[in-house]
């Protein structure tokens, strides 16, 4: 959107930060219970699935990597997506099926616990 409208922005990606666990650190990852935040990690275990798969050139496999997610009974999948990180539209089908070479950008939102 930015580069569509020509905002005079720039926008500057950084990694995610991540407790010694995994579990990405935010302001309502603190109000998780023990048991919510235990099922809360196996977002980034899937993610991390994902880069590994990638890093070693192999078929992504999204779909298993989805599956993961959706078998944590306190997690409530809205999105999850591989996408090209410049223009953040999904990557062809293919890309997933194949030897991944190239870059992308993998993008998931959940809600964690009953409260969501």
């Amino acid at each position: 959107m930015v580069a569509d409208l020509n905002f005079p922005v720039e926008i500057v990606a950084v990694p995610t930060v991540r407790s010694e666990d995994g579990l990405a650190l935010s302001s309502r990852n603190r109000f998780l219970s023990p048991a919510e935040r235990e099922a809360a990690l196996v977002l980034s275990r899937a993610l991390r699935l994902l880069a590994e798969r990638a890093a070693a050139h192999r078929p992504l496999d999204l779909e298993s990597a989805r599956a993961m997610v959706e078998s944590q009974p306190l997690v409530e999948l809205d999105y999850f997506d591989v996408v090209d990180p410049l223009t953040l539209e999904p990557l062809a089908k293919n890309c997933r099926k194949v030897p991944f070479r190239g870059e992308g950008l993998a993008l998931i939102a959940a809600k964690v616990g009953r409260s969501g």
